[in-house]
């Protein structure tokens, strides 16, 4: 077997000098540049895959498409040679010389799919593929028949498969190895990529093709050329280039299709985190009209979003401000014209109109964004109402407190004192400053068991608060003291507020 496999010189052989057809040659080398490229694509496409499913299918496909490209390949690439004699194919071996093509084209597409790739895996993987793709190429040979026998130079056998396995390997590799240079533009780089993976391939083949010798038939006789060989392999082309698209085109509509499922599931996402916000959210266009509108900015507005989207924000505005927003709107829509700095989360407080005419303040967090080539401005609205109620009630219980003539104490839930008035100040003889962290208990006279002030707490702890009177450590004075808990709506324990006077001694014979 391997007697008839390889070829031994002699000297009464005499051998065929075989030609290459140029357009031929370069026909079957565009057309694996291209099946090359497609493949790419379809390993991208695996690498970004969101689901399992879509990666196998993405790399069933490209390895479809890429085997059938180095098939069709192969097969110009043989019609492009000319011994000047007939030359039949076995219709069933040439069919199934696709297989080893394919297979070598799966393993290849399963590590460009990848984002990394080990020396060991691209020595591996260029020894199956390279393997892989010189079995469809002798595979396809077998399947020639003609009168003059062939068999194969054993050297340049042998190059064919060292030289196959490193193309292979240097195929895979471009892909990662082009990630590593300044090649910046994808396009180019995509390019450089199919381009240099095609002429792999393709030189794997033509390479190969230098080991065969025809030993030369004296009874055969030249034949006139031909258009067939050129029709035969146009239609190949046409027919692998037609199925590579499909797949690429096929691929591509599946992953557009999970692209939209999950920009859609963002979408509702965002939906629903817009409509359960508790600030405001308001979106306007750069005209001014209110292009979104959630249900809290309903809330804080008292307008439906179907009385409010399409209309100018100004209708959300007080009288004075609304007159002023059309030209800020200009202003700054000409400024982004000349490549102004974008607004980025502008905090400020503004004041609010609401459907009754009630003026709202609110912070507003003001940004701007693109979306679909148009510029946007959103608005993020909190509703300040209730914090400055409470301002003005601190306001007011600060100014008693700093104002009032009794000394007020506020001790925290550990009974040690967190801030003083002036007025106790005053009584107590201490600062604001010194007098922090102090315990309460220390600032006044106590018994030797703490008697006294074991009970006080322990009422307070019954009865909310207590009132009585103790002896100041500072000046041995007695003084009315009056000492509530205060409490969250949990009922937890937080502070105590202790109220403090001098308790006045009215002698009796002034009474009478």
């Amino acid at each position: 077997m391997q007697a008839q496999f390889f070829w031994t010189p002699s000297s009464d052989a005499h051998l065929q000098q075989g030609e290459h057809d140029p357009f031929l040659v370069l026909l079957s080398l565009a057309v694996c540049c291209i099946a090359s490229g497609q493949a790419l694509r379809l390993a991208a496409f695996a690498r970004l895959a969101v689901t399992p499913q879509l990666r196998y299918w993405s790399i069933a496909g490209g390895s479809l498409a890429l085997g059938t490209g180095i098939w069709a390949m192969h097969f110009i690439g043989m019609l492009a040679y000319s011994l000047h004699g007939l030359v039949h194919y076995e219709l069933l071996l040439t069919v199934l010389s696709i297989l080893p093509g394919i297979a070598a084209s799966a393993v290849a597409l399963t590590l460009l799919s990848r984002n990394e790739l080990s020396s060991k895996q691209l020595m591996l993987g260029g020894l199956i593929v390279g393997g892989g793709i010189a079995t469809m190429h002798y595979s396809g040979m077998a399947a020639m028949r003609m009168q003059s026998p062939y068999q194969y130079s054993p050297f340049w056998f042998a190059v064919s498969l060292v030289v196959g396995v490193a193309l292979a390997t240097l195929a895979l590799w471009v892909h990662f190895g082009l990630l590593r240079f300044s090649v910046k533009h994808a396009t180019l780089r995509k390019t450089l990529a199919a381009l240099i993976m095609g002429g792999a391939i393709a030189g794997m083949h033509y390479i190969a093709m230098l080991a065969l010798r025809v030993t030369a038939d004296h009874g055969n006789h030249s034949i006139p050329p031909t258009n067939d060989k050129l029709i035969l392999s146009l239609t190949i082309a046409l027919i692998t280039l037609a199925i590579g698209a499909l797949i690429a085109q096929a691929n591509a509509l599946i992953h557009y299709r999970t692209h939209w499922q999950k920009v859609d599931m963002n979408e509702a996402r965002l939906s629903a985190l817009v409509n359960m916000a508790a600030d405001g959210i308001i979106c306007i266009d750069s005209n001014g009209r209110v292009t979104d509108y959630n249900p809290a900015a309903e809330a804080i507005f008292g307008w439906t979003a179907e009385e409010v989207l399409g209309k100018n924000v100004k209708m959300l505005m007080p009288g004075a401000l609304s007159s002023q927003h059309d030209h800020y709107l200009d202003r700054h829509e000409a400024g982004q014209r000349n490549a102004a700095q974008p607004l980025k989360n502008k905090i400020s407080e503004v004041l609010g109109q609401n459907k009754q005419g009630t003026l709202v303040p609110l912070r507003l967090a003001l940004s701007q964004a693109e979306a679909r080539g148009q510029r946007i401005y959103v608005g993020l609205l909190t509703d300040l109402s209730d914090s400055k109620r409470t301002e003005r009630q601190l306001h007011i219980a600060s100014t008693v407190f700093d104002h009032s003539y009794e000394g007020m104490v506020v001790l925290d839930a550990n009974r040690k004192v967190v801030d003083i008035n002036p007025a106790f100040e005053r009584i107590s003889g201490l600062s604001r400053k010194s007098a922090k962290n102090k315990e309460f208990v220390s600032l006044f006279i106590q018994d030797e068991e703490d008697r006294q002030w074991r009970e006080i707490w322990t009422a307070i702890g019954r009865n909310g608060h207590w009132q009585g009177s103790c002896t100041m450590r500072h000046d041995s004075h007695s003084h009315q003291i009056s000492l509530t808990a205060v409490r969250d709506e949990q009922q937890r324990l937080h502070h105590y507020i202790a109220v403090c006077y001098q308790r006045v001694d009215i002698p009796l014979n002034a009474v009478n």
